[in-house]
């Protein structure tokens, strides 16, 4: 059997094509392995005999450069990056991720030059890429955790004031009509969610409760409110449940 063995295996020389030919086994169960100038085939050979490999052809290098996991690493963390960059407070761990991508990305290129992996070389193009989007995303993410926060903090932290329930009448058709004023205590203009319950007289067992917003009290001025909260009860009691500041987006969160 004629045999040609080459210095240097496929792929191994920056990933330039070789000639069909027979060449040092790259998984080192055999001496030598047919490669057909593109793949690594089964046909193997040792000590001057053919076989089969059982386990069929071997991987080529570049399949497997030792830069490819890196740059699949790369590629999966800039995607993650992307994904959950923009949530308020997780955007710390995108901005992570995104770094994170960058740099393997970057050593997993080298690598993949060095190996003549494409496939390497093509996942890190792609965690690189990846990578400086999350970036972005997460600059995006970390600007709206602070406007969330402090979102949260003026509805948790409302200037100081002080609630009184001035009426609570039922109307006889299964709601109660509740009034009161509310005074800015602070020293700046605020906005505040007034909260009032509804309870049976005497009791603290409350049955029903809503809230109104005020928006705009100027220092030390004192404002009224009035609202409607459903409950069927003929004798009851309306008290200041809670005063918060103003809703977050819009959004009710209940304290």
């Amino acid at each position: 059997m004629q045999r040609t063995v080459s210095r240097t295996s496929p792929g191994s020389n920056g990933g330039a094509h070789e000639q069909p030919g027979w060449y040092a086994d790259p998984n080192g169960r055999f001496d030598l392995r047919y490669h057909n100038g593109s793949d690594w085939t089964a046909d193997v050979s040792t000590g001057g005999e053919r076989f089969v490999d059982p386990l069929g052809a071997a991987p080529s290098r570049s399949d497997h450069a030792e830069g490819t996991p890196r740059a699949t690493a790369a590629m999966v963390l800039g995607i993650i990056a992307i994904g959950i960059g923009w949530l308020p407070y997780i955007a710390v761990a995108g901005a992570v991720c995104a770094v994170l991508a960058i740099a393997l990305g970057v050593s997993a290129r080298r690598a993949a030059r060095a190996d003549g992996s494409a496939v390497g070389a093509s996942r890190a193009r792609v965690g690189i890429t990846t990578g400086a989007v999350g970036v972005v995303v997460a600059l995006v993410g970390i600007a709206f955790t602070v406007v969330v926060a402090r979102a949260i903090d003026r509805f948790v932290d409302p200037n100081p004031n002080r609630t009184a329930i001035t009426s609570c009448v039922p109307d006889g058709e299964g709601a109660v009509s509740a009034a009161g004023e509310l005074t800015n205590l602070g020293s700046s203009s605020g906005d505040f969610t007034v909260r009032v319950a509804v309870a049976r007289a005497g009791t603290d067992n409350v049955h029903r409760t809503g809230k109104v917003e005020l928006d705009g009290v100027e220092p030390g001025e004192t404002v009224s409110f009035e609202l409607t909260i459903n409950a069927s009860l003929d004798d009851v009691e309306c008290r200041i449940d809670g005063v918060d500041g103003p809703l977050p987006f819009g959004i009710d969160i209940p304290t």
